[in-house]
């Protein structure tokens, strides 16, 4: 079970005072998100560790300095959402960019996706959550990210739109365009019950 962001801000300013351990409990507590939400934005698997790699070593080399966050997840989202636009632009490797879902096959199909899990509780066939991956990746990036940070990763909108530079209107937007997509797609009366219902958790 995920630790409560109260148990990670303890452990964040254990580390900030040079506790190792804590310092590498955040970083195993948090690899598999990074990953799952990193791999929407480059597809570029070696870039993407190595930012990841990066981000680490970055706090634990400035972590006097660093301030206490709200939510740590959150916190280390940004940071990594920053760093591979940097990498992005150093690199103009945009062509590297694409609509991959993780779970959707490669190296981070073992990642559990929470909206999945729980569909699948339902006993949801296999066919379907492959519908449901392919309803999702015909969205545009912009709906895909809105959905993992939403869904997968269990930010709130508010945490969303900062995330993302938009305000919180377009997240709405995009949230509701993306559902509507995705339900359209979705053929199994049960299947569509079973969906609608896990979505109805989240607003």
């Amino acid at each position: 079970m995920e630790r409560d962001n109260q148990d990670y801000t303890a452990l964040w300013l254990q580390f900030k005072n040079g506790n190792k351990d804590a310092f590498a409990e955040l970083y195993h507590s948090h690899i598999k998100s990074l990953i799952a939400y990193g791999s929407k934005l480059c597809a570029d698997e070696e870039l993407l560790k190595d930012n990841i790699q990066d981000l680490f070593i970055e706090l634990w080399n400035s972590r006097e300095n660093l301030a206490e966050p709200g939510c740590v997840k959150f916190y280390l989202f940004k940071a990594l959402r920053y760093k591979l636009i940097r990498a992005d632009k150093i690199h103009h490797s945009r062509q590297a960019f694409t609509e991959n879902l993780p779970g959707a096959g490669g190296a981070y199909e073992s990642i559990e996706a929470p909206v999945e899990s729980a569909i699948i509780d339902k006993e949801i066939s296999d066919s379907q959550i492959n519908i449901l991956r392919k309803s999702i990746a015909v969205l545009s990036k912009r709906q895909q990210e809105a959905i993992q940070l939403r869904f997968y990763q269990g930010l709130s909108n508010e945490q969303i739109a900062e995330l993302m530079g938009v305000n919180y209107q377009s997240v709405s937007n995009l949230m509701y365009t993306a559902l509507c997509r995705i339900k359209k797609n979705m053929k199994a009366p049960v299947f569509t019950t079973a969906l609608a219902t896990v979505f109805h958790l989240f607003f």
